[in-house]
């Protein structure tokens, strides 16, 4: 079989699995809600939405600024921040149309810019998915360790936090081993960020704070969020995120209802592609300074 068969196959299942995941998930809410109880549901994060919005963008914010990094280390050039963020804000819409993988193929056009070869661009794009992966995993590990999950649960991801430190530091050997760290950890906080978006809103609902749920639902969203980032073709992860956040929860028994499971993983879904969106339109005002 060719690459581009392969490909195209792996695109394909990316998209199907996508689009299951999301009839899935439009059919439990469907059962869960009526339209004027879900209208209601959403009324009630009115006072919040605004904070959750800058949550979410301080999350994008940090993890541009660890691809701004990468790029500094393999470019000679001297740029700003606001280089960066004008161009990746501009190509990771893609991640939703054609979907997953896409954004960072679109990121190689700005090889040129910075004196880069295609090649060394490729291993930018490369690094950075390897640190998003490496963060995650160690993001989700530090929430599980607080939360209750069981014990061979936090066992296994704090083993996948070692090895996955442990070949971050081994490969791509341009990047000085410390500058991988730093980036590592940076990301880290990015992704804690969106476990923490999603506690709140689940916590918000539930209406107590409760510490051993807040980074249990965190712990579970950020391993969720690696599965829908890996995921080739995957609108953005869109439907594989929510899929796999549904099944963890039930298989973990999350002690909290699937009514709020459900709309928490879909306002936090509406608040990703709210926020996408605005950082999208801001490109248009910092054009002239990019």
């Amino acid at each position: 079989m060719s690459k581009d068969k392969i490909k195209n196959l792996i695109y394909t299942f990316g998209k199907l699995l996508g689009l299951l995941g999301l009839i899935y998930v439009f059919y439990k809410l469907s059962k869960e809600f009526t339209l004027s109880s879900f209208v209601e549901k959403f009324s009630d994060f009115k006072t919040i939405i605004v904070p959750l919005i800058a949550l979410n963008f301080l999350s994008s914010a940090i993890g541009i600024y660890v691809w701004h990094l990468i790029l500094k280390s393999y470019s000679k050039k001297n740029f700003k921040y606001l280089f960066s963020y004008y161009y990746f804000v501009k190509t990771e819409i893609s991640k939703y149309l054609p979907g997953n993988i896409f954004h960072f193929i679109g990121r190689q056009a700005i090889a040129s810019k910075l004196n880069l070869s295609q090649k060394e661009m490729v291993k930018v794009s490369l690094l950075f998915m390897y640190i998003i992966a490496v963060g995650t995993v160690i993001a989700a590990t530090i929430f599980a360790l607080f939360s209750g999950v069981e014990l061979y649960f936090k066992v296994l991801l704090t083993l996948a936090s070692l090895l996955s430190i442990a070949s971050l530091v081994t490969f791509f050997p341009k990047v000085s081993k410390d500058i991988k760290l730093i980036m590592s950890g940076i990301i880290v906080a990015s992704i804690s960020l969106q476990g923490i978006l999603l506690s709140i809103i689940v916590v918000w609902q539930l209406g107590s704070y409760n510490l051993v749920i807040f980074f249990k639902v965190a712990s579970i969203y950020i391993i969720s969020w690696l599965i829908g980032f890996v995921t080739p073709g995957a609108s953005g992860g869109l439907g594989v995120r929510e899929g796999a956040f549904i099944a963890i929860a039930k298989f973990i028994h999350l002690d909290i209802s699937s009514e709020i499971v459900l709309f928490s993983i879909f306002f936090v879904r509406f608040i990703n592609i709210f926020t996408d969106i605005i950082m999208y339109l801001s490109t248009f005002a910092i054009k002239e300074e990019k």
